[in-house]
C-alpha cells in the first residue's frame, strides 16, 4: 500500500526541483543536504518509481516527477486559497501580502524589499513562495499570489506579451560580473569575451514566458559571432552552474542581484564589452484589488532609485 505524500513532503521536492540541486535546495530550506536527499528517497520510496534524474549540471524531473511537481504546485495553490478565504471571512485579509519571486532576486533583493516593508508596515504577514519563472507567472496568472518578481533580459517583451492583462513595473537594474574559476582569477580585469572563447560557457535553459540569461546569450553571440565560444554547457539554473564554476569546470555572466553571494573557488571579473543590464519586474493582475499590505509593497518597489517606468 502507498503511503500518502504530506506537504512538506512536496514542498521538500518542489524546492530541489526549481532550485536545480539539492545543495541550493538545501541552504533555502535551512536543513542539511542529507535530510533533505533522504526525504526525497522517502518519497521515490513511497511511490516505487524514480521522481529526479541526477546528472553534473544539476537535477531534473522525470514523467513521474513532473506529474509529482504539478501535484505539489496545486496544493500550494490549495493551500494559499484556504488561508486567503479564511483571512475574507475572519475580515483579517489587509495586512496579507502574497509574493512570488524566483531564485536568482531572493538571494538578496527580495529580502531586502520585503524587510523593508515590515520596517513601515510591521503588522503585514508576507507569504513568499520560491519559484521558477515559468511557475511564478502561471500562479500569478491564476490568482494564487497577489504579486510576482521576475528577472528578465527583456522587460519590453514580457510587456508586450502580457499587457493589458498583467500591470508591469520594472523595478531595479543590475549589472553583470562575469563568474570564474578561482584559477583564473589573474585574467586581467576587465577581460574581453574574444579572450574566453576556449572556455566552456554554462547556460541556463529558454524560459518561454520570460527572456532571462539564456536569451541574452543568444543575442550577444547572434549580434556578435567573434564572441561565441567553442564550448557551451547546458545547466539546470544558474544556480546550478555555481558549483561546477567552482569546480572548475567552465565559467558564467552573473548578474549583480547577489552581492551576498561569494562563493569558495570562484573569482568574479569584469568584461570590456558593454552588455545589456539585468532587470528585476513587478508584475500583477490588472483585474485584482492589491491588499493594502500588496500596495505598499508595490509603493515601496516603484520608489526605488533604480526603478523606471515600462512603456
Amino acid at each position: 500500500m502507498i503511503e500518502p505524500m504530506d506537504t512538506r513532503q512536496l514542498l521538500y521536492f518542489r524546492a530541489v526541483v526549481d532550485n536545480g540541486s539539492f545543495t541550493h535546495a538545501a541552504a533555502a530550506l535551512e536543513m542539511t543536504q542529507p535530510s533533505l536527499s533522504l526525504s526525497i528517497r522517502k518519497l521515490e520510496k513511497e511511490l516505487n518509481t524514480q521522481l529526479l534524474s541526477r546528472g553534473r549540471s544539476g537535477v531534473t524531473t522525470t514523467e513521474a516527477g513532473d506529474y509529482v511537481y504539478d501535484t505539489a504546485l496545486k496544493v500550494d495553490a490549495l493551500l494559499a486559497d484556504a488561508q486567503r478565504h479564511i483571512s475574507e471571512i475572519t475580515g483579517d485579509n489587509a495586512n496579507t501580502v502574497s509574493l512570488t519571486s524566483c531564485p536568482i532576486l531572493n538571494w538578496e533583493f527580495t529580502p531586502s524589499v520585503l524587510s523593508e516593508l515590515t520596517e513601515f508596515h510591521p503588522s503585514a504577514r508576507i507569504s513568499l513562495d520560491d519559484s521558477t519563472a515559468a511557475t511564478a507567472i502561471k500562479r500569478l496568472l491564476e490568482g494564487q499570489v497577489d504579486l510576482a518578481l521576475l528577472p528578465t533580459s527583456d522587460p519590453k517583451a514580457f510587456i508586450r506579451r502580457y499587457s493589458p492583462e498583467l500591470t508591469i513595473h520594472d523595478v531595479a537594474e543590475f549589472d553583470y560580473s562575469l563568474a570564474v574559476p578561482e584559477a583564473m582569477a589573474d585574467l586581467p580585469s576587465p577581460v574581453s569575451l574574444q579572450d574566453l572563447r576556449e572556455e566552456t560557457w554554462l547556460v541556463p535553459p529558454h524560459c518561454r514566458e520570460l527572456p532571462g540569461m539564456a536569451e541574452l546569450y543568444d543575442d550577444l553571440w547572434e549580434n556578435h559571432p567573434s564572441y561565441k565560444p567553442d564550448h557551451i554547457q547546458d545547466v539546470a539554473s544558474l544556480h546550478a552552474a555555481i558549483p561546477m564554476i567552482s569546480s572548475g569546470f567552465g565559467i558564467s555572466f552573473m548578474p549583480r542581484c547577489a552581492p551576498a553571494l561569494h562563493p569558495q573557488g570562484i573569482a568574479k571579473l569584469t568584461v570590456k564589452e558593454d552588455l545589456p543590464r539585468f532587470h528585476a519586474i513587478l508584475a500583477y493582475r490588472s483585474d485584482r484589488e492589491l491588499t493594502p499590505a500588496a500596495q505598499e509593497l508595490v509603493d515601496i518597489l516603484r520608489s526605488h532609485d533604480s526603478a523606471r517606468p515600462l512603456a
